[in-house]
């Protein structure tokens, strides 16, 4: 066989039973090494089979320094290649991630999934899978009970996919929801309901049929004044960004009009959907020689009164370059009001609960049980029916709050639903900034895969950096991998892009987090107590108020915090937080953050 035939021939690895590697003719390329096999199976069942470096020498050398788990993964990837021989290239490592060339690589595991053996096999059983793999490190360890469960499971109910993650489209037939179907894959209130319906009524809580109403906002055209060249250039920027922000963030659908025409006050696309009264965004540019002054405004179009208006005065030249910082808090404001006028719109401002995807998210930030819950079934039933990226990332990202409010233990069901749903999102829209933040906390806060989600931030950054929810999470990826004066420097300009949202107590918390993870606790105390007015029961905050207080020897309130935060969460303790894989402990400011706790009180067990 020559070289070139080699390269394209299929090498076969074995999970299933004793681990093992073979070359197209059958020869044996495994390495000795139980920690080198452990590494060539870590990768063959991740997605797009890579990991970080970082991933793999937390799971296999999680009790030695960084640059002593470092050098020891160097020596194992040296003995895969040598085992490899010509078959090394399958093997493609750079600084920051580790890969396999899988679309060269046939696992067994396939094909038992493709022929469909049938259930209850003793031989395919999960204690086979690695079998003999032992890696003396509790991470590993972990990592293949998990994997054993999503095995077992997925043979005893035949959920099987071609490959060993969560599928990629959505089933549409009516099917009794499984531990590894997610939701969203249940088409709900088709053919007079489906689990999932059944599930809303339980919950006592009616969703309307998503497609009662859609929300419209029409870009008017600007109004420029004074000096004025470049002037329509500038105003297309602005408006391009506040479209963008819009569009991104909700449901609500964007008009422009920017350039002329005359948006009715009722309009219909013709199908089922009926578009909500619109209202009118207008901007008004008045541009002397090195400044210019900024006016957004909120339109009624019925009559065209006026909801809201605001200003910001900014330095011209930076804006004739494209450089817009200087508007983000602005453009931030001008959002959060478009959806308050939504939904808080009719008689005596009686809030309007509507099925969109504005009322999803503010029912995910009130952090209980239920509004997740309730925040859920409104993401189902809008994927149903007009699946977005944003609708699969907010899925995915919904995860993370139950693993981190303690709502759910971490598993392989809500790992595998967290990969369907970031999975989905970013195969939707890779350009959508919402989508790329948040699908980056997933892979941050879930599965510390630092790099990759370091790269899904700077790309949500650079695709919309008025966009506050990217600088946030990035700044909380910062905590989680040891740099918090990184985070608290992000924190601060998160504080100025969010000032006036409605959610300004979560940007808060990652404010108090990041102060109290860099030793700055008097700040991490200021923007705690900000927050907490806002959620006084949020646990989070409550950990970090309570440590950051002992660090301060105020005991008596550190006392009272952890009065507050035995009452939200009676079984807290120091090993329940270690056990629920919180990122950030293994780091100076979670050793600290472990410290303040001890200090404050918080019981060991």
């Amino acid at each position: 066989m020559d070289r070139s035939q080699h390269s394209e021939a299929a090498y076969r690895m074995y999970l299933i039973g004793p681990f093992a590697i073979t070359d197209p003719e059958g020869k044996v390329l495994t390495p000795k090494s139980q920690k080198s096999q452990a590494i060539l199976a870590m990768l063959a069942v991740s997605l797009r089979g890579s990991r970080s470096r970082v991933w793999l020498r937390d799971k296999l050398w999680s009790d030695r320094p960084e640059d002593q788990a470092s050098a020891s993964l160097r020596q194992a990837l040296l003995d895969i290649r040598k085992c490899l021989g010509d078959a090394r290239d399958i093997l493609v490592a750079d600084k920051n991630t580790v890969s396999l060339r899988m679309d060269r690589i046939r696992l067994d595991i396939d094909e038992i999934l493709t022929e469909g053996h049938t259930a209850g096999n003793d031989e395919l059983a999960a204690e086979h899978f690695l079998e003999g793999v032992d890696v003396r490190d509790p991470e590993f360890e972990e990592w293949l009970t998990l994997e054993r469960q999503v095995w077992q499971r997925r043979y005893d109910e035949g959920q099987f996919q071609q490959k060993f993650e969560p599928k990629l489209e959505l089933a549409r037939q009516n099917q009794e929801p499984t531990p590894l179907v997610p939701l969203t894959a249940i088409n709900p209130g088709k053919n007079g309901g489906t689990a999932n319906g059944a599930a809303n009524d339980r919950a006592g809580d009616s969703i309307s049929n998503v497609n009662s109403r859609q929300w419209v906002v029409a870009i008017l055209p600007s109004r420029i004044a004074g000096q004025s060249e470049n002037g329509q250039i500038l105003a297309s920027g602005v408006t391009n960004l506040i479209a963008k922000s819009l569009v991104e963030g909700t449901d609500i659908r964007v008009t422009d009009f920017s350039f002329g025409g005359r948006p009715g006050a009722n309009s219909s696309n013709g199908s089922e959907i009926s578009l909500a009264t619109p209202l009118g965004i207008q901007l008004e540019l008045t541009l002397a020689s090195q400044t210019a002054l900024i006016v957004v405004s909120i339109l009624r179009l019925t009559d065209h009164s006026l909801i809201w208006k605001d200003s910001c005065i900014a330095d011209r030249l930076p804006l004739e370059r494209g450089e817009t910082s200087q508007l983000h808090g602005l453009i931030n404001h001008l959002i959060d009001e478009v959806n308050g006028s939504f939904l808080f719109r009719g008689e005596g401002g009686k809030l309007e609960r509507e099925t969109t995807l504005i009322e999803a998210v503010n029912s995910v930030f009130r952090l209980s049980r239920e509004d997740l819950d309730r925040a859920e079934r409104i993401l189902h039933n809008i994927a149903a029916e007009r699946p977005s990226s944003s609708v699969y990332a907010w899925l995915a990202f919904i995860r993370t709050f139950r693993v981190g409010q303690r709502f759910n233990a971490y598993d392989s069901t809500i790992v595998e639903e967290a990969q369907f749903y970031a999975r989905k999102a970013l195969e939707l829209d890779a350009n959508n900034s919402i989508a790329l933040a948040l699908v980056g906390h997933v892979h941050s806060f879930l599965f510390c895969e630092y790099d990759y989600a370091a790269g899904l931030f700077e790309r949500a950054i650079k695709l919309n950096p008025a966009q506050p929810l990217g600088w946030d999470l990035y700044s909380m990826l910062h905590c989680y991998a040891g740099q918090p004066e990184k985070a608290l420097a992000m924190a601060n300009w998160v504080q100025n892009l969010g000032f006036y949202s409605v959610h300004k107590y979560y940007f808060d918390t990652t404010k108090c987090i990041s102060a109290a993870l860099a030793g700055d606790h008097a700040a991490a105390i200021s923007a705690g107590e900000d927050a907490l007015k806002m959620r006084p029961d949020f646990n989070s905050l409550l950990r970090y108020m309570a440590a950051s207080h002992a660090h301060r020897d105020e005991m008596e309130l550190a006392g009272k915090y952890v009065e507050r935060l035995e009452a939200v969460e009676p079984n807290f303790s120091i090993e329940s937080l270690k056990d629920n894989r919180y990122p950030l402990l293994k780091t100076g400011g979670g050793k600290m953050l472990i410290a303040g706790l001890t200090k404050a009180g918080v019981k060991l067990r």
